[in-house]
């Protein structure tokens, strides 16, 4: 059976998706990934969807008075066909640091005998978003 996942859902404080935090938000993750908003389905206030990369795989955020909260390990794992293209990423995102000083950015790292490449990185979302790239034998 042939299948992949659509979409993830996350809930943050009301003031989180509207505003300057919702216009910063999607700044961030427009110039980090080009993930941009769907305005037929995002409500400022009530629930913004994040195509990454289209309309099939998306990001729902939703506001709620009691958010999601996580303990530091729950993470959206985002998979990169190469090794440049992760590189890339992560130094797309370390430019944006002092545009985004709440950012959260991890270091690169090279993982069992280099097969796999990964970082971390978090902001404005009660998931890390955990960046890899997985070498091929």
């Amino acid at each position: 059976m042939d299948h992949r996942f659509s979409h993830v859902a996350v809930t943050v404080t009301p003031d989180q998706i509207q505003g300057s935090a919702r216009s910063d938000l999607l700044r961030f993750y427009g110039e980090l990934l080009g993930w941009t908003e769907n305005p037929r389905l995002s409500r400022a206030g009530q629930r913004l969807f994040l195509r990454a990369p289209t309309d099939t795989q998306y990001l729902t955020i939703r506001a709620a008075e009691e958010p999601m909260q996580t303990s530091g390990y729950e993470h959206l794992g985002v998979l990169l066909d190469s090794a440049p293209e992760l590189r890339a990423v992560h130094g797309r995102a370390s430019a944006l640091a002092s545009d985004f000083p709440t950012m959260e950015l991890g270091e690169l790292r090279s993982l069992y005998d280099d097969a796999l490449l990964t970082f971390r990185l978090r902001y404005c979302l009660p998931l890390t978003l955990e960046f890899q790239h997985i070498a091929r034998q």
